[in-house]
């Protein structure tokens, strides 16, 4: 099956084309259409159609040009070029063959005969003008060459001629532009309402050649609106204008529609209201810019009103400034009350503030001292139940000294109190150490060498003073007396505080606790073994990590009374990674084997 013929028809008349097209493409032909010349002829470089209609009238460039065009190409030379023409005159249609045609349809076409006489042209026909005509048809050729070419100039010269004025406009728009944008960036810190709408003003004056220009803004209440009128003099407040006026009542049902201005406004019930109340005067060319709220969209705002010579109508590009000028002033007011409005919230906001601040000042006054009684109280508390403490061995060295003075000296009685004064001395005076730290005489903060196996002992007699261990029996295996290490006294306190209060603080009291020490490969190992329950395993994974009560929140909604980790078992970790000591917890038995493993200096050991 051979191929459809291509045929390209450039015809501006689409319903020229769309005949056309029905007729040929009924026919078995591969239609293809351009709607004017320029494109008519790349469409024909491209397609090398079998045949091209062409109708003469184009725009741009006519038919005889594109025929002309098309006869020069050498690719395209062969192709039949068929004119379709309205003009019935013999000049016309030789004319055409003159141009590069071989042949011409008459419009409008006869849809019973154009396709025969398509596929006439199709098999071969050409028509030719007479013989001894071609210089006439020559010249008629050349002559309307000459005229479409003049047509054309003077287009171009027109449309040179309003781009060159568009072009003026839009420099007079852009240097417009520019000096409201100068001025909206210097009336940023304007406080004052007036002063700032005088120099919104004053520009607008000054670029748009104003005799009169009112301003005119609603008030809270929105009973009046208040006007500011500037003439050639300056400025200077106007009278006001009732918020039931005529003028403002009909402006609310226009005035998101725009500036009203020319014939327009002359014509329209705001022109007489207007020159009653000295807006305009006539004749003159005024303008009214009505301004709607910018958050109540239902609301006027406020309107202006602008009047200049009437030899003067107002140009395009000048009522889009006057818009913009005018959409400037009202941004800023609202800005300018704004800043207003929070520089005397931040005046009344700070007053406020020193008020608050003298009160907490007498608040924390009052509990700085209530503390201070507190702390007395628990210090009262603290050292009456010490006193008992410390009746036992200050009993039994009273008693121990006065069997010193019978015996003989060297004796295994001697020795023997020699040793019971000696550990009751020492008990007296671990207590009299760690309650030294516990009320702050001491420094915790500066580091010394601690002897770690007297720390624990010392914190664990005072935690039991104190009532932290309650009935709970407590085992003390000591066996690294000889360890100690150079720190912060306070570092060490509040971790083994932290892991007493991991042992005691399951939800089943735990009626024992197992404290033991060593020395393990160079490392002080300290454990706390308690029965105070397990912890769930996805719980204890998290034991050490900062913020693991989130890991705890869904097994809490889950399982209510479970047991959880001490809350400050991280800090301690945090605390002792400065001593290369590390931390670990597992369950074990009827509860949970805490464990600190702490690196020791060979020279401590």
């Amino acid at each position: 099956m051979s191929p459809k013929l291509k045929i390209l028809c450039i015809e501006d008349n689409p319903v020229n084309w769309r005949l056309v097209q029905r007729l040929l493409g009924q026919a078995g032909y591969d239609m293809h259409w351009a709607e004017e010349g320029l494109q008519g002829y790349q469409m024909a470089v491209e397609l090398k159609p079998a045949l091209v209609l062409l109708d003469i009238n184009l725009p741009g460039l006519s038919g005889f040009e594109v025929a002309t065009k098309l006869r020069q190409n050498a690719d395209l030379n062969g192709i039949p070029i068929i004119a379709l023409t309205a003009k019935t005159m013999k000049i016309d249609r030789e004319t055409a063959l003159v141009s590069g045609c071989d042949g011409y349809i008459s419009k409008p076409i006869d849809p019973f005969q154009f396709t025969t006489q398509v596929e006439a042209y199709l098999g071969g026909q050409r028509d030719k003008v007479d013989q001894g005509r071609e210089g006439a048809v020559l010249r008629q050729f050349s002559q309307q060459i000459v005229e479409h070419l003049e047509a054309r100039l003077k287009e171009a010269q027109g449309s040179n001629r309003k781009l060159q004025e568009a072009q003026d406009a839009l420099e007079i728009r852009n240097r417009n532009l520019s000096r409201l944008l100068a001025l909206s960036q210097s009336i940023v810190a304007e406080p004052d309402p007036r002063s700032l709408l005088t120099r919104i003003l004053g520009r607008a004056q000054e670029d748009l050649g104003l005799k009169m220009l009112h301003a005119f803004r609603v008030q809270a209440d929105g009973g009046y609106f208040e006007g500011l009128q500037w003439t050639e003099d300056g400025s200077e407040m106007t009278a006001p204008v009732r918020g039931d006026h005529v003028l403002p009542m009909r402006l609310k049902r226009v005035m998101n529609e725009g500036p009203i201005l020319g014939q327009h406004l002359l014509q329209s019930p705001y022109w007489d209201p207007g020159l009653a109340l000295g807006l305009w005067t006539q004749p003159s060319e005024a303008l009214l810019l009505p301004m709607p709220h910018r958050q109540h969209e239902a609301e006027l705002w406020g309107f202006w009103a602008l009047s200049r010579e009437a030899s003067r109508p107002f140009l395009p590009y000048e009522v889009e400034l006057i818009a913009l000028i005018g959409g400037l002033a009202q941004v800023s007011l609202q800005n300018a009350e704004l800043i207003y409005s929070l520089s005397e919230s931040s005046r009344a906001l700070a007053s406020s503030y020193e008020i608050v601040e003298s009160a907490y000042m007498e608040v924390h006054q009052a509990q700085a001292a209530l503390s201070l009684r507190e702390r007395q109280a628990l210090l009262g508390d603290l050292f009456q139940k010490m006193t008992k403490r410390l009746q036992e061995p200050v009993a039994t060295l009273q008693v121990q000294s006065a069997a010193l003075d019978h015996m003989e000296q060297g004796s295994g009685e001697w020795k023997h109190s020699v040793a019971q004064i000696r550990h009751s001395v020492g008990q007296i005076g671990n207590l009299v150490k760690a309650l030294t730290r516990r009320v702050g005489k001491q420094e915790n903060t500066r580091p010394e060498w601690i002897i770690l196996d007297e720390l624990l002992s010392q914190e664990l007699e005072l935690m039991s003073i104190e009532g932290h261990l309650g009935d709970r029996g407590l085992r003390l295996e000591v066996g690294a007396a000889e360890a100690k290490v150079f720190g912060i006294y306070g570092d060490f306190s509040e971790t083994v505080a932290e892991m007493v209060r991991h042992a005691l603080g399951g939800p089943t009291p735990s009626p024992s606790l197992l404290v033991r020490t060593a020395i393990l490969d160079g490392r002080y190992q300290l454990e706390m073994a308690d029965e105070g329950g397990p912890i769930p395993t996805e719980v204890l994974t998290h034991a050490f990590e900062p913020f693991s009560v989130l890991h705890e929140e869904s097994l809490e909604d889950a399982v209510l009374g479970v047991r959880k980790p001490g809350p400050g078992l991280p800090a301690c970790v945090q605390l002792m990674s400065s001593y290369q000591a590390a931390m670990r917890i597992e369950n074990m038995g009827e509860g949970t084997l805490l464990e600190l493993s702490l690196q020791l200096d060979t020279e401590s050991i």
